[in-house]
């Protein structure tokens, strides 16, 4: 009887990596709305519209893809230590973020090529849709409410 190399997954079974199923959630949506964003930002805006739109979509992609697979790398942490290994990601992730497109709108040579007023709204846009995927992909995923590896029998 030859076994398949995959095998199905049994009804109810624990998603392994749930910070990764998260990410490929995210991605998709942050794509679909930021590549959406991007063709109406070159009908409206044109070619400056498109790079501020590409750009906002990829800082986005760029800065909460870090965030989610730093909680991936901290996956067998204490549950203390993954709480401040979110809390710090995220803290450092915003203030970086916050810095570069504070630089960017205040950059003379980025307003030459880029559309900035493009750029932050698709960035909204994006981190919209990324949250938004985030979301759905989360309550799809299969989490246990405690640790049944640990359970004491009586």
């Amino acid at each position: 009887m030859a076994s398949s190399a995959r095998t199905p997954k049994v009804a109810g079974q624990v998603t392994r990596h749930p910070a990764l199923a998260m990410l490929r959630g995210a991605l998709v949506a942050a794509l679909v709305v930021g590549l959406n964003a991007a063709a109406v930002s070159a009908v409206a805006a044109g070619l400056k519209g498109l790079w501020g739109a590409l750009l906002g979509l990829l800082m986005v992609i760029v800065f909460s893809g870090l965030g989610l697979f730093a909680l991936h790398l901290s996956r067998h942490a204490s549950p203390q230590m993954q709480l401040a290994m979110a809390m710090a990601s995220y803290t450092g992730r915003i203030a970086i973020f916050g810095g570069l497109l504070a630089l960017a709108i205040s950059s003379d040579s980025l307003a030459t090529h880029v559309n900035l007023t493009v750029l932050g709204i698709v960035a909204m846009l994006v981190v919209l849709g990324w949250m938004a995927g985030e979301m759905w992909a989360w309550s799809r995923l299969r989490v246990p409410i405690y640790d049944l590896d640990n359970e004491v029998n009586p």
